[in-house]
């Protein structure tokens, strides 16, 4: 037997507050109803109900009508706690003994109406009426009791339109039983009151760990950010990419900013000395991937670069011998036999000349040893291009005449064919269907001219 069930004929005990959830909103005591007083009431002096209400004011009496007693069974040895489902069956009564609703459809061998399925709601969260939450928490599976629940408790004021039969002020009698309960509660979902509670103690953590904990200065954040970089230098020497490349995903996380702050706390000054910071690690981890072949990245990297400072020479030169690698990518395939797409070669070579000319022109005019390498390598692969470019459209040709038009010439000789058979056919029925000509007379001669008329 549950520890919390409370036998016949034993004052109701409220439990120690921290155990009740929720604190019910609505209130423990009601000036419209009387003082309670157990002698008095006929369901507790004569009946046998007994108060469950945490205040003792008598709002729910409870009377057991069947208690399961299988100590084996340990959903009978616990009652449900707020948040859990439940699945119930009951039948509703009036004071007059007339019933307003239920579940069941046979009662006490009479049919009533209902259609047999449990009622199933998250106890104690103002699914039902209060005193059918109250009287439910106090039962163990297999349970079935009588409670009586007063006006204040039930529909004292928002009467139900599917409940016709309910009026203001009714006192309402339950016949339960608890057929069974998820023991897991669903967690509550907090009130705007604790809500606002929350996070105002969230945001003194947060000031808290602020005092704590200040933050670094932006100056230092940058120094930290290039002293990262020049880490990543000396790997990059060595021809450790992989290794200069965290070096340089390290520097970026020493100056990462959140949105919000760089929108409303960071200066125009400061702004610029990240930005400064941004461009040489972007265009530096770049020259990793670069080397890597990673071209995908590479191209995020050197237009972020070139985003911070357009007027870069080593951005351009870098994003030109990006886009040679995406050129000898897209050439590749073509030794290999896969498809690719001249027209977004010539697209890739184009940008490739556009960003070394313009690298070029950003460097006085002249090209410096890695840039004459770029202008070789460049000039190179689109020569192979325009070979490739050459081919095919050789290719597409042959392709065309062998393929289409030899195609549609032999289409149009079995036309021509066909047209001839059709024609001779048709030359053959028209002679068929001339008349024959009787020529049995020919043989004798002409037809004997008839006799003169006789002479008078």
């Amino acid at each position: 037997m549950s520890e919390h069930f409370v036998p016949p004929q034993t004052k109701f005990v409220a439990p120690d507050p921290e155990e009740v959830n929720p604190k019910y909103s609505r209130p423990k005591a009601n000036p419209n109803f009387d003082e309670f007083d157990p002698a008095s009431s006929p369901f507790t002096s004569s009946q046998g109900y007994f108060d469950i209400t945490p205040s003792g004011d008598g709002g729910v009496l409870k009377l057991p009508v069947h208690v399961p007693s299988d100590p084996q069974d340990d959903m009978r040895q616990i009652n449900p706690v707020e948040g859990c489902m439940v699945d119930v069956q009951y039948v509703g009564k009036l004071l007059n003994g007339e019933i307003f609703d239920t579940t069941r459809d046979i009662y006490k061998g009479v049919c009533i109406g209902g259609t047999d399925d449990p009622k199933s709601f998250m106890l104690l969260r103002e699914k039902v009426v209060q005193g059918f939450d109250m009287a439910v928490a106090t039962m163990v599976v297999g349970e079935i009791s009588s409670f009586v629940v007063r006006a204040d408790y039930g529909y004292n004021s928002a009467l139900p339109e599917s409940l016709p039969k309910v009026g203001v002020g009714d006192t309402l009698i339950y016949e339960i039983e608890l057929m069974k309960f998820n023991p897991q509660p669903t967690p509550r979902f907090p009130s705007q009151e604790e809500l606002a509670i929350s996070k105002k103690e969230r945001q003194e953590e947060a000031e808290e760990e602020l005092r704590q904990n200040p933050p670094i200065p932006y100056p230092d954040r940058c120094k930290a950010a290039l002293e990262e970089k020049e880490n990543g230098n000396k790997l990059f020497q060595e021809g450790d990419y992989e290794g200069a490349k965290k070096c340089y995903d390290s520097g970026f996380v020493n100056i990462f900013i959140h949105r919000d702050e760089w929108a409303h706390l960071v200066s125009k000054e400061d702004k610029k000395m990240f930005n400064d910071v941004k461009g040489v690690l972007h265009l530096n981890r770049c020259m990793c991937r670069v080397k890597m072949e990673k071209w995908d990245d590479a191209i995020w990297d050197a237009d972020r670069s070139i985003e911070f400072k357009p007027d870069n020479k080593k951005a351009h030169y870098r994003r030109c011998l990006i886009y040679t690698g995406f050129l000898t990518r897209e050439l590749d395939k073509e030794t290999k036999g896969a498809f690719w797409d001249i027209e977004k070669a010539k697209k890739f070579a184009k940008k490739a000349r556009d960003d070394l000319d313009l690298a070029v022109s950003l460097n006085g005019g002249e090209q410096d040893a890695g840039m004459k390498r770029a202008e070789r390598d460049l000039q190179n692969k689109s020569k192979l291009l325009k070979k490739y470019e050459g081919n095919y459209k050789v290719g597409q040709k042959k392709l065309y005449a062998e393929k289409m038009m030899g195609t549609l010439n032999e289409k149009y000789e079995k036309l021509k064919v066909k047209e001839a058979v059709k024609k001779k056919n048709k030359e053959k029925d028209e002679l068929d269907d001339m008349p024959e000509l009787d020529d049995s007379g020919d043989e004798e001669g002409p037809p004997a001219m008839p006799p003169p008329p006789p002479s008078s």
